[in-house]
């Protein structure tokens, strides 16, 4: 046994290792590939081809043929080949089908919810839609973006949705959507096509055809929306009150330009904070200099407007938002809105001061949830 031990013996195994792996590729078998032997072992699982076979089809194509491509506007999406002969592959071979989802900026967008009746654009770029849909805002989405996809202007979009140029929309938010440029009237007692025609700058004329209405507009009701083609939304002219509330003759400062739908807003112009919420403490003391202006912080009705000590409150007011929510402003110098008034977001109702139990010029701020206090710095920044 010692021959084992030899290097021939070791060249030998090597040799006769290499035919064994090679013969089974080489030329010297001519039966199919189903008869090759060695196809069940480790070794062709390893490094043979598998158990994918395919087979390969040449297609040769005349370039030459073809017409340079075509590119249509970007809201079809879509690139068009005209073939020789006529026809073109692309937006003409389209069919109608369910609408599932829209792109717009690369992101998906869910499907929108679309009142009974509604047309949306078609394949050829026609709008033919002709009554309101209500679009979810998705992640990244924002109003540029989709006054392009519905085909309408900005404004549009805005003035149907209270919104103005500085407001923001968030995820979740349902927006009304014309079906044309314009705005929408819910009509109100007394009103006619024309009063209403002249409040927006529009034709009569217009309104009756878009909303199919009777000869002169007769047929319109109290309570229903109609769309104004053409429409512009009438800018509001904000006209300073005089409020008495112990301080006669005195101007209310003008009001602070608010984003539609910004949620509660800082209720005056300084943001230096003398003492935060806390168990002792039932709100946010903002310092500042005696007759700052003091803002609503939400739309509401003044429920209390009050001078005096008050508990240390000083001069307060507290302001009803509806739904159990509240908020209270106090120490104030000066009123400019009484109880039972309606006052809008942003609007000065009050002067900061050191009334009550206060050591120095500040607004002590409060939001009430059901008549629980709570820390204003969760739903104002």
């Amino acid at each position: 046994m010692a021959w084992l031990g030899e290097r021939w013996t070791l060249q030998v195994v090597v040799l006769v290792m290499l035919l064994i792996i090679m013969i089974p590729h080489s030329r010297v078998y001519t039966r199919p590939d189903q008869a090759v032997p060695g196809r069940g072992t480790v070794l062709y699982q390893l490094v043979g081809p598998g158990d994918l076979e395919f087979e390969i089809e040449e297609i040769e194509v005349d370039l030459t043929t073809l017409s340079p491509l075509e590119t249509r506007s970007w809201r079809e999406g879509a690139v068009i080949v005209e073939l020789p002969g006529g026809g073109a592959v692309g937006l003409d071979r389209l069919e109608p089908q369910e609408i599932v989802g829209v792109s717009a900026g690369g992101a998906a967008l869910a499907k929108p919810s679309i009142l009974p009746g509604t047309q949306l654009p078609s394949a050829n770029g026609a709008r033919v839609r002709t009554e309101i849909v209500y679009h979810t805002v998705q992640p990244g989405e924002v109003i540029v973006r989709l006054a392009e996809l519905y085909g309408v202007e900005v404004e549009t979009i805005l003035w149907a949705n209270n919104l103005s140029l500085r407001s923001y929309i968030r995820p979740g938010d349902k927006l009304k959507i014309l079906p044309t440029d314009g705005v929408i009237h819910q009509v109100r007692r007394g009103e006619t096509v024309g009063k209403i025609a002249q409040l927006y700058k529009a034709k009569p004329e217009e309104i009756i055809k878009f909303n199919k209405l009777q000869e002169g507009g007769a047929d319109i009701v109290v309570g229903e929306e109609l769309v104004i083609p053409g429409g512009v939304k009438p800018q509001p002219v904000y006209v300073p009150a005089r409020r008495p509330s112990g301080f006669a003759g005195i101007l209310a400062p003008p009001p602070l330009s608010v984003p539609s739908g910004a949620g509660y807003i800082w209720p005056t112009t300084a943001r230096h904070i003398t003492q935060y919420f806390g168990w002792r403490h039932t709100g946010l003391d903002i310092a500042g200099p005696a007759g700052t202006p003091v803002y609503a912080s939400l739309s509401g009705v003044v429920t209390r407007s009050s001078c005096g000590w008050n508990g240390g409150y000083g001069c307060y007011i507290i302001i009803d938002h509806g739904n159990g929510l509240q908020t209270l402003y106090g120490h104030n110098s000066r009123h400019y809105v009484s109880v039972g008034e309606a006052v809008t977001q942003g609007q000065t109702i009050a002067a900061m001061g050191s009334t009550g139990r206060s050591t120095g010029s500040h607004v002590h701020f409060e939001i009430r949830v059901r008549g629980s206090r709570q820390n204003p710095l969760r739903y104002v920044r």
